[in-house]
C-alpha cells in the first residue's frame, strides 16, 4: 500500500497542483489582507476562515484525486473538481463535527492529551476519505472512520505513524534548506507540504478503500 500510493503519486504528480494553486491564493489573501486598512484582530479572523475555507476545498479535491488514481490508475483535475462540487458542504460539516470533537476531547482530558490526540487521529483519520470517496454523510463518516479504524488498528496506526513521520521529516529538509536560503527554505517547505499532503491522501484512501472492500481496479 504505502509503496503503490508513492507509485500512483509519481504517476500523477497533477494530484500536488490544487495543493500549489490554494497555496497561492492563501498566500495572496493574507498579503492581501495585510495591506488592507482594517483592525489587526478582524484581519486574522477573516485570515482564518479564508485558511480554512481553502484548506477544506484542496481536501475536498485532493481525496477525490486520490480516489480516482486508486480506482483507475489515473487522477485528474476534473476528478477534484467534481469531488469539490459534490462533497463540499459535507467536508465542511464533518470538519466541523471534527472540530468539535477534537476540542472536547482536549478539554475533558488535558493530562492525557497525548493518548487523546493518538485516539483522534487513530479513529477518524478515515473520515474525509468517507465523506469524499465513499458518499457518507458527515456523521456516517465519522462512525465508518471509527469503526473502520477499531476493526484494524495495526494497519490504521501504522499508517498514522507513516504520516507523522515524513511530515517530521519534510519538516526537517524545509528547515534545513532554509539556513542556506529563506526563500529556498519557503520554498522548499512548501513544495514538501504538498507532497506530505497528496501521497498520505492517496494512502489513506489506498486504505480506506482496502479496510472498507469498495471497488478498486489496482
Amino acid at each position: 500500500m504505502i509503496g503503490r500510493a508513492w507509485v500512483l503519486l509519481v504517476r500523477n504528480p497533477v494530484i500536488l497542483v490544487p495543493g500549489i494553486v490554494i497555496g497561492g491564493i492563501s498566500a495572496g489573501a493574507e498579503f492581501g489582507l495585510d495591506a488592507l486598512p482594517m483592525d489587526r484582530w478582524v484581519a486574522d479572523f477573516a485570515l482564518f476562515i479564508v485558511t480554512l475555507a481553502l484548506a477544506l476545498a484542496q481536501m475536498a479535491y485532493v481525496t477525490g484525486m486520490a480516489g480516482a488514481a486508486w480506482r483507475g490508475g489515473i487522477a485528474t483535475l476534473r476528478d477534484g473538481w467534481e469531488a469539490l462540487k459534490a462533497r463540499t458542504a459535507s467536508v465542511a460539516g464533518a470538519a466541523a463535527l471534527l472540530l468539535i470533537i477534537g476540542f472536547c476531547a482536549a478539554t475533558l482530558a488535558p493530562a492525557t492529551f497525548a493518548v487523546t490526540l493518538l485516539a483522534y487521529a487513530l479513529f477518524f483519520i478515515y473520515t474525509m476519505a468517507a465523506v469524499v470517496i465513499g458518499g457518507r454523510s458527515p456523521v456516517a463518516a465519522l462512525v465508518e472512520s471509527a469503526s473502520t479504524a477499531l476493526a484494524n488498528v495495526l494497519p490504521t496506526l501504522g499508517v498514522v505513524a507513516l504520516i507523522v513521520v515524513i511530515a517530521i521529516a519534510g519538516g526537517a529538509l524545509g528547515s534545513l534548506a532554509g539556513r542556506f536560503s529563506q526563500l529556498a527554505g519557503w520554498l522548499v517547505a512548501g513544495l514538501l507540504q504538498q507532497v506530505i499532503v497528496a501521497y498520505a491522501s492517496l494512502v489513506v484512501a489506498g486504505e480506506y478503500l482496502q479496510l472498507t472492500k469498495r471497488p478498486t481496479l489496482l
